[in-house]
């Protein structure tokens, strides 16, 4: 089976239905072989309507992780690396970006597996949290994330034009997973850069 993973060293997660299990591997944004991105585009735009003609919807992720059942990319998050302010409080934060399953693979708890992954990859790492935005949280709170009202402001990006800063009293959307010894602060959130 040809992943264009070659040299990544992959996590074996069992489906539990007979099929063959998943394969899990985290690899850099810039070392992903141009027939993958080609995947990973195709299995973002199936998954979110209207998601640009690229792999990333602001700015790429600084690495990811894909899933890949029976030769197929079966589903991926992006992460990113991000130091954050949390009224006086600096955090060191990864960001789930774009968390998506290609839907004959879904219920069958892949979404859950690669947010598992993320946070372990967060504890070895040291981070203080994870942190994600999301429309819909049930997925996120069956796995430890919890809804936080900070005040937020972010880098306004379109379109790989810059427009300014952006604020809201409550996102309605933050979720944040604690992995170190901070207690997630009051005060506003500056992501000191794009909204991921």
């Amino acid at each position: 089976m040809r992943t264009g993973l070659a040299g990544r060293v992959p996590r074996v997660e069992q489906q539990g239905d007979g099929r063959e299990p998943a394969i899990i591997s985290r690899v850099a944004e810039a070392e992903i072989p141009a027939d993958l991105a080609h995947r990973v585009q195709a299995l973002l735009q199936m998954c979110f309507p209207g998601y640009p003609s690229r792999t990333y919807f602001k700015l790429p992720p600084h690495f990811r992780y894909l899933a890949m059942a029976g030769g197929e990319l079966a589903g991926q998050v992006g992460v990113e690396l991000r130091v954050i302010r949390v009224g006086s409080t600096v955090l060191r934060t990864f960001g789930v970006v774009d968390l998506c399953v290609r839907g004959s693979e879904r219920s069958r708890g892949l979404a859950g597996r690669l947010l598992a992954e993320v946070t372990e990859l967060a504890r070895s790492c040291g981070m203080d949290f994870v942190i994600l935005f999301a429309d819909d949280d049930r997925l996120y709170t069956r796995n430890g994330w919890t809804c936080a009202a900070n005040p937020c402001s972010w880098l306004k990006i379109n379109d790989h034009t810059t427009l300014g800063l952006a604020t809201a009293e409550d996102t309605g959307a933050l979720m944040v997973k604690k992995i170190g010894q901070h207690t997630w602060p009051d005060g506003e959130v500056d992501l000191l850069g794009h909204l991921f």
